[in-house]
């Protein structure tokens, strides 16, 4: 098996992803967010490149049973039921519900990777569940990570070397892996071990100012859930 990272999203060719597995991976907040709207009994989600699109597809669709969800720059967007925060997708707002959902990065990410072979949400909150799912698919593993505003995010390298540290104990078979899975799993133990302070960092640091502290100690809470939800053909499920 081979093991990458990018460390950021950018415009994607197809042939970098296809035949791969790919873990998307936005942890602060929106694959979170999306696992736990799933975790909660969200019937689909549908994830826009932008709120436009999102929008668009409210509007289509018509519906009571339709979430309109997101956010631009940390911030809910105003004209949409909830915003960003995992602890807004809630069995009470979300059960049964489809959740058309933009964010400033990880929406974008998603849509990108629709090339791969499968495309796996990831992040603290399942990061051994869905490398033993992504383990089991014998594929060679893309690690995206969203970054923030086109720039690398260091609290989505250490989410992805977390993912990166399960799969080494939990594949069976021989992992090859690049530098930056290299560098993202021991970012990932050094944060583990206390030895690096992750609010010194530009995104975490925006969103403390924000008011969302207890959005980011959940979100880097370990292995809360074994729901990994897997997009396909524009839907998450």
């Amino acid at each position: 098996m081979r093991l990458d990272v990018y460390p950021k999203f950018s415009k994607l060719i197809d042939s970098r992803v296809s035949g791969r597995t790919v873990i998307v991976v936005d942890v602060l907040r929106s694959t979170t967010s999306i696992i736990w709207a799933v975790k909660n009994g969200a019937g689909k989600i549908i994830p826009a490149t932008d709120a436009g699109e999102a929008a668009t597809i409210f509007s289509r669709l018509d519906s009571p049973d339709v979430v309109l969800a997101g956010e631009v720059g940390g911030v809910k967007h105003p004209d949409f039921h909830i915003g960003n925060s995992p602890f807004e997708f809630t069995p009470e707002v979300v059960e049964n519900k489809t959740i058309i959902i933009s964010t400033s990065n990880g929406t974008k990410v998603i849509n990108g990777a629709k090339g791969a072979k499968s495309v796996l949400v990831g992040a603290m909150i399942n990061m051994t569940a869905v490398a033993k799912r992504a383990a089991k698919c014998s594929d060679d593993i893309l690690i995206i990570c969203a970054g923030t505003d086109d720039e690398i995010s260091a609290d989505d390298l250490c989410a992805a070397g977390a993912i990166i540290d399960a799969l080494h104990k939990n594949y069976d078979g021989g992992i090859e892996q690049s530098d930056m899975a290299f560098v993202c799993q021991n970012l990932y133990k050094n944060w583990e071990n206390g030895n690096i302070d992750l609010s010194k960092t530009k995104h975490w640091s925006c969103l403390v100012e924000l008011g969302y502290q207890n959005d980011i100690k959940f979100c880097f809470s370990k292995d809360v859930t074994d729901v990994v939800p897997e997009y396909n053909n524009g839907v998450i499920e």
